[in-house]
């Protein structure tokens, strides 16, 4: 299955088939799944505004943003993750991202291996990124695939934030 966006609506019979099979089918794909009600509300938590603190790579992230006085850049992805596999073959690749993100700290978060981490930061779905400033704040948030272009042009005003800060 490929998307643009790597995001759909699914209306199904609940006469037929439970939405936890739905889920599970999804998840087979290799794609993550998010919960709304027909009144467009969802399962989704509060956003974390900042970065927590207790968590060695956080901590160990946020203090070399410090030092180096560049933003911080969270991804969050799983291996088994298909719009994350996408990201990590085009998107990172670009060389004009690999220049941006140079100018950043930039934190890959496998979700299976740090799962305290993305529970943590309320990560519902992959990709999520987080972008934060070095003082931890947290002034954006990524969903879902991000093409070179785009990631690129999110990276820049990142930058002119952090640089204004």
């Amino acid at each position: 299955m490929r998307l643009d966006r790597d995001e759909f609506a699914i209306t199904y019979d609940p006469a037929k088939v439970t939405l936890a099979e739905i889920i599970a089918t999804i998840r087979e794909t290799g794609y993550t799944a998010r919960v709304v009600s027909g009144e467009g509300k969802s399962s989704r938590e509060s956003v974390v505004s900042s970065l927590p603190r207790g968590f060695a790579l956080l901590d160990e992230a946020l203090a070399q943003a410090r030092r180096e006085r560049k933003p911080v850049v969270l991804d969050f992805f799983a291996e088994w993750c298909a719009p994350c596999t996408r990201m990590e073959k085009n998107t990172f690749r670009d060389e004009r991202v690999k220049a941006l993100l140079e100018r950043c700290v930039f934190v890959r978060v496998d979700t299976d291996k740090q799962a305290n981490v993305a529970k943590r930061m309320a990560v519902e779905g992959l990709p999520d990124i987080r972008f934060a400033l070095s003082d931890g704040r947290v002034i954006k948030q990524l969903r879902n695939f991000q093409d070179a272009e785009s990631f690129s042009s999110e990276l820049e005003e990142l930058l002119r934030k952090a640089e204004n800060k």
